[in-house]
């Protein structure tokens, strides 16, 4: 399993993104899509797009998304996700990500 693409937003404002290099497609379109869709509320969920799934938590205002391309394999994906939020929430906080200018 490979993750090809992952970002942090808040709301529709992309904090953070990163794209794999051997990725090709129009994951950045994409996902603003899917970021208009997905709840403020804190939660988690996946969905599939084509040949990938994307996977996101939202946590006390930020969202948290990664698409990988297998289907039926959620352990992996939400375990890197804990593992971005943690390392973005000990580099800025909870609050800096609320307000920063992106």
């Amino acid at each position: 399993m490979t993750i090809v693409y992952a970002l942090i937003s808040r709301q529709k404002t992309v904090l953070a993104e990163y794209t794999a290099t051997s990725a090709t497609g129009n994951f950045p379109t994409v996902t603003r899509v899917l970021l208009s869709k997905i709840p403020t509320q804190d939660g988690r969920m996946s969905y599939v797009y084509d040949q990938h799934m994307f996977h996101y938590v939202v946590e006390g205002g930020i969202c948290y998304l990664c698409m990988s391309d297998e289907h039926n394999k959620h352990r992996i994906p939400y375990a890197f996700l804990n593992d971005i939020q943690q390392n973005f929430l000990a580099r800025y906080g909870p609050d800096e990500p609320l307000t920063a200018i992106a």
